[in-house]
């Protein structure tokens, strides 16, 4: 981090209360809750969102039940109207997201036999899942690096290739939440959204690209899947390359899927909501009427709006998102890193 952004950062009055409140943590002041009876690996990021916390969230669980683990999720449930602890159950349903959050129903229809469940205070959660669940969990926090209260045994973190937290400013002048220098208390750095083919490709371990990222650091791109329909079942039916989109997005960062459908799709308009955005029923009808008067668009989404939007009877598609390492060698070290436990 450069001096100009040094002196950016702690200009602000906010940097001086992360500051003060990380100190406490760090000297013992403030004590931090460890369980070493378990793994918990926490997927975090310094910034406000569109890193691809929940894509690597799902990695890990794909990742963990490969290798005969039992993966558990613990979420906080942004934007959800409900406090304390709950156990996310996909149900008919309209307005579901509004009890858990978008992101842990995501979660729960994309692996509906994984524990999936979501409390404002991480250390309550996590007793709550041993408690219920005693035998040999691994507990995945998504998006929990702020929460030091809990100490976990692992902390991933993400950040965007095209805007990297080294380089950024703290809210309200850039997207920081949290200061760079908490980037130590990480295992790893995943960097995410980085340009395919990277040129030139990335070692298996990078050297740090600032002196406060951690070691090792890996390099990711977005993976875009075939789309499957909003709220139905299976279909046999595919989404025409040569299709007419109408897109609807209210994640953090549209621009890497708008790309994807731009180049693969005629996108005819994009709806860009804000992340976590609840649609209304005036946004609706919106969608439904641009539908209404052109027959031949098909409307595209995420996964993650798919929750908010699957029980509005409007027809569509879903384009899933994974996360993919460049080399296999960076995914087996990734593996070996994460399974350490």
């Amino acid at each position: 981090m450069g001096v100009k952004n040094f002196l950016r950062i702690w200009l602000s009055p906010y940097a001086w209360v992360l500051g003060v409140r990380h100190f406490l943590y760090d000297t013992g002041i403030i004590p931090s809750r460890e369980f070493p009876q378990v793994p918990i690996i926490c997927v975090g990021n310094l910034a406000a969102g569109g890193t691809g916390k929940t894509p690597m969230t799902e990695y890990l669980v794909e990742l963990l039940l490969q290798n005969g683990k039992r993966p558990m999720v613990l979420s906080r449930g942004y934007g959800r109207k409900t406090k304390g602890f709950h156990y996310v159950e996909p149900h008919g349903e309209a307005g579901a997201h509004l009890l858990w959050g978008d992101e842990p129903l995501q979660i729960k229809y994309r692996f509906p036999g994984v524990v999936v469940a979501v409390c404002e205070d991480r250390v309550a959660g996590v007793e709550r899942l041993l408690a219920d669940y005693p035998e040999d969990p691994w507990i995945l926090l998504d998006d929990a690096m702020q929460h030091r209260r809990l100490k976990p045994s692992k902390t991933i973190l993400m950040s965007n290739y095209n805007r990297p937290y080294w380089k950024d400013r703290l809210l309200p002048f850039g997207r920081l939440r949290d200061l760079p220098s908490a980037a130590r208390r990480a295992d790893c750095l995943v960097l995410t959204h980085c340009p395919s083919p990277l040129t030139p490709p990335p070692s298996l371990l990078t050297l740090h690209p600032s002196p406060l990222a951690p070691h090792p650091t890996f390099h990711t791109y977005m993976s875009y899947g075939q789309p499957f329909r909003l709220g139905a079942e299976a279909s046999a039916c595919m989404l025409r390359e040569d299709s007419s989109v109408l897109l609807v997005t209210g994640i953090a960062n549209a621009q890497p899927l708008r790309d994807y459908v731009q180049l693969h799709y005629t996108l005819e308009r994009h709806l860009n909501y804000p992340d976590h955005h609840v649609f209304s029923g005036r946004d609706l009808e919106k969608i439904k009427l641009l539908l209404q008067k052109n027959p031949s668009w098909q409307l595209v989404t995420t996964a993650k709006d798919a929750v908010r939007l699957m029980h509005s009877n409007i027809p569509g598609w879903v384009i899933p998102i994974e996360v993919r390492f460049f080399s296999e060698e960076s995914a087996t070290a990734f593996s070996q890193l994460t399974l350490e436990g």
